[in-house]
């Protein structure tokens, strides 16, 4: 059964709801560890708690709702100041997201919803809190405040009020008489100017009457002097800003020199714009993202037709001359191509989105095992407006998660050890994106141990990765290289972090299915740097057309790293296997004709000492290079199946059409290199693993 496309609204806005409930705690929790959370952030988790409630009671996810009903409860207390968050509460406030995140793949997958697991939660955050201390006597009735205006603050802001109050912190009304027709966005931008400076309490409408105005009444707090408190507001009007405290009376601080702002719209120009003031224009809309993915497969099949014309226009040209109707169809194909390439660009613009998102799961993330593990640990991120494909977004998650976890783990000392080389006590965590041409490039990078490289080859020896004959021959970039192998860990013990050897072999797979490159660096005592490499979409991907033994395929550019002129003497052999020696390193060779068509495969020539080209390829952290006879050109290709019998075949992603009736084989540069590496002389256990960081 597929969900319906309410559903489907639904659980992206509430998964859209739980980020930002998750970056929120992990802010609170920041701010906790450095001795006082900010109001304001506490009042948008509860607004994100009190809007999941709403969303899931209306969808009839009464679970969830439930869940989301206690953690507002909970939420609203801690803005009271009626509980204390001490470290076991603050774990009680993340276990509340990662049980709205099952619940909702539950949902998705139309499972039954696990009530122990939101029973379990709902009494950690019921059961015993560190009450806070007894708040002090503070009189908020002798506030310089029209009575009604008092009778109508809520508890909230009454306890907003005495937290200023017994800290001493000044508060102020400023008085704003707004025009009908803008008084939303007026008052908006008078908010963050205040906020800027200080805390808004509450906004009240005025008593006053002025006509065609509106007039609000705003009651905040702020430390800052009254006249920069004037400068900033002084762009949007004239309003009296006075001290209500009682500290303050209604002294020189009151701005009664200045006079309310006069109705900058008359009576008619405010009714004229009334019709616009009523409607809610939203900018955004949600797309399921399989729309976007059929208009990019009509964009494909344009892309397809404007190769067929552009064959035609060619012809033509060589029948006619460029003259008449091959000129008019020359200026159209071209009109046509600058078009299919804006489409593309704007329907891959909605696909993107920022990586921050993904960011913001790793706080939590290093936040767990920091704590699990005993670890103070720093995270910087840098690069998080930087795009990717949606899809590929999703599918980053578990890669970066492993890749963090393992850092905080496997390479950051614990704070005495640190302490004693000299090292800040907090290990620093650093996630950086950034684009580069047509692909992204994500950094991990830690400031601890290293990578033990004696460590690495002793359990290689140990577990028969490598042999004894081979073990000195490989390099430092080899012995890191090892920890990708499947099942390889150095750790002896198994901890609830790591240890049990599947994460970074899990790594490997899941960026080699992204058509990613992975590559680690690392120098012991100062730190380790695992570096992902991904293309910007998987969408219509751009190729390298090549020729090889008188056949022609494509190549996806994203897994190329570079294409070189090679000659015979590049050529070696090393334990029966062909390889290519390029700037010092030493990389397996792959021949398209004796993997596809082994009957009729010949050897180069010699000739004059050419041998052609050279594509290096990737797959996840493993380097080869596949020989070529020359190279075609490059451009966007869409990748059509080969259908059930043919669409196993290894090596071959699919097929595409080159626009002059000429149907291709795509290569599977992943499937090619696996089969390279693994595939015929598996009992050479040393070489595949020297080649990985060729």
């Amino acid at each position: 059964m597929t969900l319906d496309r309410s559903h489907r609204e639904f659980l992206a806005e509430a998964a859209e709801i739980v980020d930002h409930l998750s970056a929120g705690l992990v802010a609170i929790d920041a701010e906790r560890k450095k001795g006082a959370i900010a109001p304001g952030r506490l009042n948008e988790v509860f607004r994100h708690a009190h809007s999941l409630k709403g969303l899931a009671g209306m969808f009839g996810v009464e679970p969830m709702s439930r869940l989301a009903h206690q953690l507002e409860t909970f939420l609203d207390e801690l803005r009271l100041g009626r509980v204390t968050l001490d470290d076991r509460l603050m774990g009680a406030l993340y276990a509340c997201t990662d049980v709205f995140s099952r619940l909702l793949a539950d949902v998705k997958a139309e499972k039954p919803i696990d009530a122990a697991a939101i029973t379990a939660v709902v009494q950690r955050l019921e059961g015993p809190s560190p009450p806070a201390a007894e708040p002090a006597q503070v009189g908020v009735r002798s506030l310089h405040l029209p009575p009604e205006a008092l009778s109508a603050l809520t508890e909230y802001e009454e306890h907003r009020l005495t937290e200023n109050l017994k800290s001493g912190t000044p508060l102020y009304k400023l008085h704003a008489p707004l025009p009908l027709a803008s008084f939303e966005k007026d008052l908006a931008a008078i908010t963050a100017a205040i906020q800027a400076d200080g805390e808004v309490i509450t906004t009240l409408p005025s008593t006053d009457d002025s006509g065609t105005n509106i007039i609000f009444d705003v009651v905040f707090a702020s430390k800052a002097p009254v006249a920069a408190l004037r400068d900033r507001v002084a762009d949007l009007g004239e309003f009296p800003i006075e001290r209500v405290d009682r500290g303050g009376g209604t002294p020189a601080a009151s701005a009664s020199t200045t006079a309310p702002r006069e109705a900058s719209v008359a009576v008619g120009a405010a009714d004229e714009e009334g019709a616009t003031t009523l409607r809610q224009v939203s900018d955004t809309v949600r797309v399921d993202i399989r729309k976007l993915d059929e208009l990019m497969g009509i964009v494909g099949e344009l892309v397809l037709a404007r190769g067929g014309l552009a064959r035609v226009t060619a012809e033509l040209k060589q029948t006619i001359g460029y003259q008449g109707l091959a000129v008019d169809l020359h200026r159209l194909v071209r009109t046509l191509e600058r078009r299919i390439v804006d489409l593309q660009s704007a329907i891959m613009q909605v696909r993107m989105v920022p990586l921050g998102q993904v960011f913001e799961r790793m706080a939590r993330t290093v936040q767990r095992a920091a704590t699990s593990l005993g670890k103070e640990v720093t995270l910087e991120l840098s690069g998080e407006e930087t795009e990717l494909d949606k899809l590929i977004v999703e599918d980053l998650v578990d890669p970066l998660m492993h890749l963090v976890r393992n850092a905080i783990d496997h390479g950051l000392e614990a704070p005495e050890a640190r302490q004693a080389a000299g090292k800040p006590r907090a290990g620093r965590l650093e996630l950086r994106a950034y684009p580069r041409g047509n692909h992204v490039i994500i950094d991990v990078t830690d400031d601890g141990r290293g990578i033990d490289e004696v460590a690495v080859k002793r359990t290689a020896l140990e577990r028969g990765i490598v042999d004894d004959d081979h073990i000195g021959q490989l390099s430092r970039r080899d012995v890191w290289n090892l920890i990708f192998q499947p099942g390889f860990s150095t750790r002896k013990e198994v901890s609830e972090t790591s240890g049990r050897g599947v994460g970074l072999d899990v790594v490997k797979t899941n960026v080699s299915r992204m058509s990613g490159l992975i590559d680690v660096e690392s120098t012991a005592g100062k730190g380790t740097r695992f570096t992902i490499t991904l293309p910007i979409t998987l969408a219509i991907i751009q190729a390298v057309i090549i020729r090889t033994a008188q056949r022609v395929y494509a190549l996806p550019l994203a897994s190329v790293l570079e294409i070189v002129a090679v000659q015979v003497r590049d050529l070696c052999s090393v334990e029966g296997r062909e390889m290519l020696q390029l700037r010092g390193q030493t990389m397996p060779v792959l021949r398209l004709d004796r993997v596809f068509h082994p009957s009729d495969a010949g050897t180069a020539s010699a000739g004059d000492g050419t041998v052609g080209y050279a594509a290096v390829v990737g797959l996840a952290q493993h380097r080869a290079v596949i020989l070529l006879d020359d190279v075609l050109g490059q451009q966007d290709i869409v990748i059509k199946s080969l259908g059930a019998y043919l669409g196993q075949v290894k090596g071959v992603a699919g097929a595409t059409h080159l626009g002059d009736h000429e149907t291709i084989l795509v290569l599977d540069v992943a499937a090619l290199v696996q089969e390279l590496l693994h595939g015929d002389d598996r009992r050479v256990r040393g070489i595949a693993a020297a080649t990985a960081g060729a």
